[in-house]
C-alpha cells in the first residue's frame, strides 16, 4: 500500500517538473511516507526525520513532509506538512502541484486499492487506529483503474488490509481475470477467517490469476490465536491450505508469523514450529511481537521479554530457511 502511495506521489511530482534528489542535502522537499505497524519501523522513521530537521537548520527553505500511519498516531513537531493515510495525496496541493491523469504502472507492476482500513481489531494491530475503519472502494473506480493498466502491466495487485472483505470478492476476481490482456492478477492480503472456497475455485478456474496467496497465519496455537482475536483456529487454517493444494497443486503459500505474543509459552511456540514444518510455506515473514500503544495486546499480562521473542523468531527463521 505504501509503495503504491509513494509511486503515485512521485509520478505526479515528476510530471510537474520536479526531479529526484541524489542526496538529502540536495533536496528542496523531503517526504516521509510512514508505517508504524512495528516499533522498529517507527523508531527508524523518527531517526530519519530528526536528521532532516538538522538539515533544515542550515537550509531554512527545505520543506519536510510526513504522511501516512505515523502522522495519524502522533504529533510530530518541526515539520512543514503533516498528513494521514486518508489525505496523503493532499501533499500535492500543499506543494502547489496540479494532479494529472497518469498511468499507475511501476516497472510493469500495477497496484489497485480495493479497500482501505480494517474492522477486525486483531489485538496486536494498530492499523484500525491509524488507517481507520473499513472502507470499500466503489466497483466502478476499480474497473476504470484496471482498464487503464491491464494492457501495459505484467503484474496487477489488488490491495486491501483484508481483500476478502470486499463485497463479493470472488466475483470481482473473476470479472477482472476474464478480461483481455497479458497480465497476471494477484491480491494482498487475504484473511484466513474470510478466505473461502469460492475464492479458491475462481483462482483455479482463471489462468490469469497467479498461483500464489499470502495467508497470514500469525500463530499455530489456538490459545494464542484467541488472544490475538484472529477468529479462526489452527484446524480452520489447515483446511484452507488443504483446499488450496487440492484445487491448485502448484500453489505458493506465504504467511506472516508473530513470535513471543503475550502469554505464549515455550509449548505454545513449539505448536507453531510444528505447524510451520507441516505446512511447508514457500516463504514466511517472521517477526518478534511488537508492542503498540492503544492495542488490546499492549495491556495484556504475561508480556514476554524481548530477547525471548527475538530468540523464538530467529529459531523459526532458521527453520524456514532450511525448508525453503
Amino acid at each position: 500500500m505504501n509503495v503504491n502511495t509513494a509511486h503515485k506521489i512521485t509520478q505526479q511530482l515528476l510530471a510537474a517538473g520536479h526531479t529526484i534528489a541524489v542526496t538529502d542535502e540536495d533536496a528542496d522537499v523531503i517526504i516521509f511516507n510512514t508505517c508504524c505497524v512495528r516499533n522498529t519501523a517507527e523508531q527508524k522513521i523518527l531517526s530519519h526525520i530528526a536528521l532532516a530537521k538538522q538539515l533544515k537548520r542550515n537550509k531554512p527553505n527545505l520543506k519536510i513532509a510526513v504522511i501516512g500511519c505515523l502522522s495519524a498516531k502522533r504529533k510530530i513537531s518541526g515539520v512543514d506538512i503533516l498528513l494521514g493515510t486518508d489525505n496523503a495525496m493532499e501533499i500535492l496541493d500543499r506543494l502547489g502541484v496540479t494532479k494529472r491523469p497518469l498511468p499507475m504502472t511501476q516497472d510493469s507492476t500495477a497496484y489497485i486499492d480495493i479497500t482501505y482500513g480494517c474492522d477486525n481489531y486483531c489485538s496486536y494491530c494498530i492499523v484500525p487506529f491509524v488507517r481507520g475503519r473499513l472502507r470499500i472502494r466503489p466497483r466502478a473506480e476499480i474497473l476504470a483503474e484496471f482498464a487503464q493498466v491491464k494492457d501495459t502491466a505484467k503484474d496487477i495487485y489488488l490491495l486491501g488490509q483484508n481483500v476478502n472483505e470486499y463485497p463479493h470478492f470472488p466475483q470481482l476476481l473473476a470479472e477482472l481475470a476474464s478480461q483481455d490482456g497479458n497480465f497476471s492478477l494477484h491480491f494482498l492480503s487475504a484473511h484466513p477467517k474470510d478466505f473461502d472456497i469460492e475464492t479458491i475455485k475462481v483462482m483455479a478456474k482463471y489462468p490469469k490469476i497467479a498461483h500464489d496467496v499470502h495467508l497470514p497465519m500469525q500463530c499455530g496455537c489456538d490459545k494464542i490465536l484467541r488472544l490475538m482475536n484472529r477468529k479462526y483456529t489452527v484446524a480452520d487454517y489447515l483446511n484452507k491450505v488443504k483446499l488450496l493444494r487440492e484445487y491448485i497443486p502448484d500453489i505458493h503459500i506465504t504467511t506472516d508469523i508473530i513470535c513471543g505474543f503475550p502469554g505464549e509459552t515455550e509449548a505454545d511456540f513449539e505448536e507453531t514450529v510444528q505447524i510451520v514444518k507441516q505446512i511447508k510455506f514457500s516463504a514466511a515473514y517472521i517477526f518478534p511481537y511488537s508492542n503498540r500503544s492503544g492495542t488490546a495486546a499492549d495491556k495484556m499480562p504475561d508480556q514476554i521479554p524481548f530477547q525471548t521473542r527475538k530468540a523464538r523468531a530467529t529459531k523459526l527463521v532458521e527453520i524456514m530457511r532450511q525448508m525453503s
